[in-house]
């Protein structure tokens, strides 16, 4: 049985200057209460899915229910869990992409897997849950976690091809999350194994915990925005929204310099690699 169970999103600012991934781990024990009433606070609403980019001002009192329910989540059980959202400047992320490349093409490669899809899908994949290890790192305390991933960021080969070792077929699954475990325990010792077969793809209304990451990856773009003085009506009830419901959790005090606002564009200053805003569990 995992322990947590782990929610991933791709970010990415207006034009695409900054872009990156948010997280939401929380403790799987609380997953189904937690799916259980999102489904009803989603019926409720009469929407498809929670959506930052599709936000439908008229329905802000569900937005607000949504993200108290996943605060209260949170806080549930060990309290362990942890959101985060992290933007990568475009000349650090091309960089960062290159060398999770490289780690997988080796691992594979060592593997005797040829080029194909599923080494191409795992390349792409590995940034994100190279990612999601560092965060985890300071957040989790060990154990594993399954991996809901929206299908936009487009993962699909992981599940759909075939993969032959040796003459024996294989998860295609199996080397991505074995070059991750490898990284893991050497770099992040403390961030959750994923689980073998763990790595679910999916489209954003068939979980929860991908609309989560985008509602929270959407929203604290917004702060960073207002912080940074653009104002819209969407953006200020964004804010005043994540700010209800996380507002005490939330120090803007030590906002880092190379953090910069282009017109209606989030850039990072020249040098800056990465801006990453996280709330933890109970207790943080």
């Amino acid at each position: 049985m995992p322990n947590y169970a782990t929610g991933i999103d791709d970010i990415a600012t207006t034009r695409g200057a900054c872009s990156g991934w948010t997280f939401i781990c929380i403790d799987h024990s609380a997953l189904d209460a937690f799916e259980t009433a999102a489904a009803a606070l989603l019926q409720e609403a009469k929407l498809k899915s929670f959506h930052g980019k599709e936000f439908k001002r008229r329905k802000i009192d569900s937005y607000i229910k949504f993200l108290k329910l996943v605060r209260s989540t949170l806080e549930s059980e060990s309290g362990s869990g942890f959101v985060s959202s992290t933007l990568l400047g475009q000349d650090w992320k091309t960089e960062f992409e290159g060398f999770c490349n490289n780690v997988i093409g080796g691992s594979f490669s060592s593997a005797g897997v040829e080029p194909g899809p599923i080494s191409e899908a795992s390349q792409r994949i590995a940034s994100p849950l190279f990612t999601f290890q560092r965060m985890a790192e300071s957040n989790c305390r060990g154990g594993s976690t399954i991996v809901q991933i929206d299908r936009h960021a487009l993962y699909d080969s992981l599940d759909s091809d075939e993969l032959k070792i040796e003459g024996t077929k294989v998860s295609g699954q199996l080397p991505i999350i074995a070059a991750l475990r490898a990284y893991g325990k050497r770099q992040f010792p403390n961030a959750p194994e994923i689980e073998r077969e763990g790595i679910s793809v999916c489209p954003d209304e068939d979980s929860f915990l991908v609309q989560a990451a985008d509602i929270i990856g959407n929203f604290s773009t917004a702060l960073a925005f207002r912080h940074l003085g653009r104002k819209s009506k969407s953006n200020d009830l964004k804010c005043s929204t994540f700010h209800q419901v996380f507002g005490d959790l939330i120090d803007f005090s030590d906002f880092p310099e190379g953090v910069e606002r282009n017109g209606d564009e989030l850039v990072l200053a020249p040098g800056s690699a990465s801006f990453t805003f996280s709330i933890g569990g109970a207790g943080v």
